[in-house]
């Protein structure tokens, strides 16, 4: 592993109950990377907890509008911040990334990351009020944004697809529901009930931290610890993961879709998250059945048979799930199912070659790898791991890939179950 990699040292800080910081510290970059978020469940409704970081984010007590905010970034060597809405397993994370000069660029006394993290309090807990609520103008804005961005989701067919295969599966579970919430959740929200939402955020949602760069953690944990300012709390939200609704009979649905080419989609249960010891099996799994460019889906599906345009198996390693992707036209359905499942069939019988593993290892240990070539790129991967309460280094995770064998590929593909095929059939534009 180059050195970029080997210096990179985490380390995980409790700051308050259900409060916790992740740093990982590094002298790589000239750029540091900070993410500050609210953790809650996912319910059947989340417009109005989606809605708080794009309000949040117009203005704080300091900053009040966004010229101001404009302006402080800039002041801050250009920093960069921007408010996310993240589905991570069954919970819902809503909060603020930013980038930003690393402390080791620029004179100590100028404390670029006490103020960037100080920022990303204010906008957490110190939002420009009016009459005691979210200024109505600016709420009204927001609402109408985010109406958009749920309609936005059907505008990119391949994503859509998938999104929907998985609304299809877990409709009776909070994995089912879509982060941003309804058009018609939305339209129903009033001022008092996104502040009530904003209340009940402050009261019982956990908070996770993060920082990459080259300050010294105790005080990026002072400065947050400093910044944040949460109401006493009867508990805050711990995360529990939910994998065991396999339903063993798989159904087929299929929608008209407004696209010149069809979405075949199947969605499979694996029973595994990213904390179970067979994970790195069933990431090997993944990754040759339909992980890149080598693999079985990409090779003989698409080039071989094109009976697709492109092909993809992904993992969420958070609930549990692996989704086969594929565009196809609408009259090769059968052959493009029928080919999909004989790979699978294929693997599952001892099909799987030491050659095709051993690429899929190499390429799954070159992905891990690049993770640490970015800020942000950590960030994410460190994010959604707190979230879900697993803590595995790359490196650590990398080792375990290095020691799975043959057979542990083979059995973990054998109980991986088929659960939904969603056809999502082409009818023009």
């Amino acid at each position: 592993m180059d050195k970029k990699h080997e210096n990179q040292r985490l380390s995980r800080h409790e700051l308050a109950e259900g409060v916790r910081l992740t740093c990982v510290s590094t002298d790589a970059f000239k750029t540091a990377a900070f993410s500050a978020a609210f953790v809650l469940p996912l319910g059947a409704e989340n417009a109005p907890f989606a809605l708080l970081p794009y309000l949040l984010y117009r203005g704080t007590e300091y900053c009040p509008n966004l010229t101001v905010l404009g302006e402080t970034l800039d002041g801050l060597y250009g920093a960069r911040v921007e408010p996310f809405v993240r589905k991570v397993g069954e919970s819902l994370s809503i909060g603020f990334v930013a980038a930003g000069v690393d402390a080791g660029s620029v004179p100590a006394e100028e404390d670029p990351t006490g103020q960037i993290a100080h920022l990303l309090c204010d906008l957490m807990c110190r939002p420009c009020l009016e009459n005691g609520r979210f200024r109505a103008a600016e709420t009204e804005s927001e609402r109408q944004n985010l109406i958009d961005r749920i309609r936005a989701l059907k505008n990119n067919p391949r994503t859509y697809a998938v999104r929907r295969t998985q609304e299809i599966m877990c409709k009776d579970e909070p994995f089912g529901a879509c982060e941003y919430g309804s058009v018609e959740g939305v339209q129903a929200l009033t001022p008092d009930l996104i502040w009530a939402a904003y209340q009940e955020v402050l009261q019982h949602a956990r908070v996770e931290l993060f920082y990459c760069g080259s300050a010294d953690p105790a005080a990026v944990a002072a400065a947050f610890a400093d910044g944040l300012t949460l109401p006493a709390s009867s508990g805050r939200y711990q995360t529990e993961v939910d994998v065991c609704r396999i339903n063993c009979k798989p159904r087929t649905i299929v929608e008209d879709y407004p696209a010149n080419q069809g979405k075949l989609t199947l969605g499979l249960r694996t029973g595994l998250t990213g904390m179970d010891e067979a994970y790195p099996a069933l990431m090997l799994y993944a990754a040759v059945l339909g992980g890149y460019t080598g693999s079985r889906l990409f090779v003989n599906v698409r080039e071989k048979l094109s009976l697709c345009y492109y092909a993809s198996a992904t993992l969420d390693k958070v609930k549990g799930l692996m989704m086969i992707a594929s565009g196809i036209e609408n009259d090769k359905y059968d052959q493009a199912l029928g080919e999909i499942l004989r790979q699978m069939e294929d693997l599952h019988a001892g099909g799987l070659t030491r050659d095709e593993l051993e690429q899929a290892r190499r390429t799954l240990i070159s992905q891990i790898r690049s993770l640490g070539d970015s800020p942000l790129s950590l960030e994410n991967y460190w994010h959604r791991q707190a979230v879900a309460g697993f803590i595995m280094t790359p490196e650590e995770l990398i080792e375990r890939l290095e020691r799975v064998e043959r057979g542990q590929v083979m059995a973990v593909g054998r109980q991986v179950a088929l659960d939904l095929i969603c056809f999502m059939k082409g009818v023009g534009v």
